[in-house]
């Protein structure tokens, strides 16, 4: 089967996301903190390969597939160790936060240390794939703890809110739905109007965040985001 290229580009970037963290936005909230500040313990981690926190095809595939297509072949579409540039082309600069993963104005200002994208995509007999996934590192537990919890405010806010942007080549407007938040984590759904879906995520475990956003042309992803998001941080050391 021939793959349309033109496709790929729009499901390849269905997700990646923004937190704005413009001056006076960005809020430093409590919790517990190493007591020396970056230095090792069981807070940080001093050195995290971030590029060994990815997902691979076989860890994903399972999870994002539609219930009757096998399991499809996930390919490294993109990888790259800085955030993504151009959330500025969207119609809700607050909200594109929670719809797209990834891109520059979640993390820039958050203080991260390190920083590893990668974009996977496939194909099934039925739908198109792409698995975006994030792994950051920070000086210690609470400056990542905060970067969550900063998080989780804003895509709150955006429940039921829709994002037009043109990231990959193609506008579209997406849907925020489906908040769901912890104090440690959050998920929720992005509908797509051409009848696709993204789960997406945020989580993080020590000094180390993780966002994923997996999206498929069809609706059902509900919580895979966070479950891929949770495979990614077992693989600490």
């Amino acid at each position: 089967m021939q793959r349309d290229d033109t496709v790929r580009r729009s499901i390849g970037h269905l997700a990646l996301a923004v937190v704005t963290c413009a001056v006076g936005t960005w809020t430093v909230l409590p919790g517990r903190a190493s007591a020396t500040p970056g230095a090792p313990g069981i807070d940080s981690i001093t050195a995290v390969d971030l590029a060994a926190l990815q997902l691979t095809s076989a860890e994903a595939a399972p999870i994002v597939k539609w219930p009757s297509d096998p399991p499809p072949e996930l390919t490294i579409y993109k990888t790259q160790t800085q955030p993504v540039a151009g959330s500025a082309g969207t119609s809700d600069a607050q909200c594109a936060t929670a719809v797209y993963a990834g891109l520059d104005s979640t993390y820039d200002g958050t203080g991260f240390t390190g920083l590893d994208y990668q974009e996977l995509t496939g194909f099934g007999s039925k739908n198109s794939y792409s698995v975006v996934s994030v792994a950051t590192s920070y000086d210690d537990e609470h400056t990542a703890a905060n970067m969550v919890a900063n998080t989780i405010q804003k895509w709150n806010d955006c429940n039921r809110k829709k994002v037009t942007g043109d990231l990959g080549g193609t506008t579209e407007t997406r849907t925020v739905n489906n908040v769901v938040s912890t104090p440690d984590d959050i998920y929720l759904v992005n509908n797509i109007a051409e009848g696709g879906a993204c789960s997406h995520a945020m989580t993080s475990q020590r000094n180390v965040v993780v966002e994923v956003s997996a999206c498929r042309t069809n609706i059902g992803l509900v919580k895979q985001g966070l479950q891929l998001a949770n495979k990614m941080l077992v693989k600490l050391p």
